[in-house]
């Protein structure tokens, strides 16, 4: 028996559990390499999605053809080479594996090109990673989110607010600059989280937004803040030289002025991926927002020339409230939030279109 023959030869075999009908797409991928044929792998992914894959792989043999209300996914055969594009969660992923390199890179290639140019991409959208902390790694997922262009939404912020917004919407890199902390303070409700997104796709050119769902474990877990921060290189982005800007919503407890007495050492690994060693070499802007007035937060945090912008979200006062609601609201008497604004343009809303009972029906 030939050292070089396959391991399945050489009694061992893999085994694949398929619990979901989506598995079967990497059962059949594994299999054709574990078999010793197709040692390659490579994979892409295109944001947005395709509405028929099939037009992306045409001549070979149909291995595997799945469908249900959301998601497709498509496996072929060609020889010496097996490709498998999958559409789900508004993305396209490309994966093939093969017996030559030249032929594996070709295919994924071609496929991603293919579906760049059949992509479906949702107006208003952009491609953001969501990362988890989970079995002593973290895991990250890519979805499609919907993001407001910056100037539909700069009429929803207080005009002071609006006015730091805007020259951090305005950039187009950060080479040179001093400063990778971007620190948003207000009180809830003052429409924090729609200018993330907002954010997003202003510099969606340069930047790829990263959101963190459980910021606790981000500070905690010095190996998940290294993930997230991409100094393992080793995520779906691979060479793309974009800068991260990571996203942590609600950080309050890691940046009041007690930080360290609650968080232990969180506040200091976030310092230093911002400006020191640990971010050194690292092209990663991180995004806080939290709810604290600013004159509570750690001087640490506040010190000069370490945030690259500093934006307290203050709610509207009276006269912007009544220009955001237009004729015939309820003037407001004193400062509100967006969050305020929203609920009584829907209640003003429902109560116009509610039609009143009829006499005499059922109660």
């Amino acid at each position: 028996m030939s050292p070089h023959d396959p391991p399945s030869v050489r009694g061992v075999r893999a085994t694949v559990h398929l619990y979901h009908p989506d598995d079967v797409v990497d059962g059949l991928l594994l299999e054709a390499q574990w078999a010793g044929g197709m040692p390659f792998l490579r994979t892409a992914e295109v944001p947005g999605s395709v509405d028929d894959p099939a037009q992306l792989l045409q001549g070979g043999i149909l291995r595997l053809d799945q469908r249900n209300r959301v998601n497709r996914a498509l496996v072929v055969e060609y020889p010496g080479a097996l490709p498998a594009v999958t559409v789900a969660d508004g993305m396209t992923r490309v994966s093939v594996v093969g017996a030559e390199l030249d032929i594996v890179e070709g295919l994924v290639e071609r496929v991603s090109t293919g579906a760049r140019e059949l992509v479906v991409q949702p107006k208003g959208s952009l491609r953001m990673a969501f990362w988890s902390y989970g079995d002593g790694v973290g895991q990250m997922s890519m979805r499609q989110v919907s993001a407001p262009a910056w100037a539909d939404a700069s009429g929803n912020y207080a005009r002071n607010t609006a006015g730091g917004l805007a020259s951090l919407m305005s950039l187009t890199s950060v080479d040179g600059r001093s400063g990778r902390l971007v620190l948003w303070h207000g009180e809830p409700g003052t429409g924090k989280t729609t200018a993330v997104r907002a954010l997003s796709r202003a510099w969606a050119d340069w930047c790829r937004p990263h959101y963190v769902m459980d910021p606790e474990k981000l500070f905690a877990e010095p190996n998940y803040l290294l993930e997230v921060a991409g100094a393992h290189g080793d995520d779906d982005e691979g060479d793309d030289d974009r800068w991260r800007l990571v996203v942590a919503e609600d950080c309050d407890e890691y940046l009041r002025s007690d930080a360290k007495l609650r968080a232990g050492a969180s506040l200091g690994r976030l310092l230093n991926l911002c400006d020191g060693i640990l971010g050194h070499g690292l092209k990663v802007l991180v995004l806080l927002t939290t709810n604290e007035d600013v004159g509570r937060l750690h001087p640490a945090i506040t010190r000069p020339g370490r945030c690259l912008s500093q934006v307290e979200f203050e709610p509207l006062s009276p006269a912007e409230a009544r220009a955001w609601l237009g004729d015939g609201a309820a003037a407001p008497e004193a400062p509100v939030t967006l969050a305020t604004l929203f609920a009584q343009r829907e209640r003003r809303a429902h109560a116009a279109t509610r039609r009143e009972p009829q006499v005499g029906g059922y109660l």
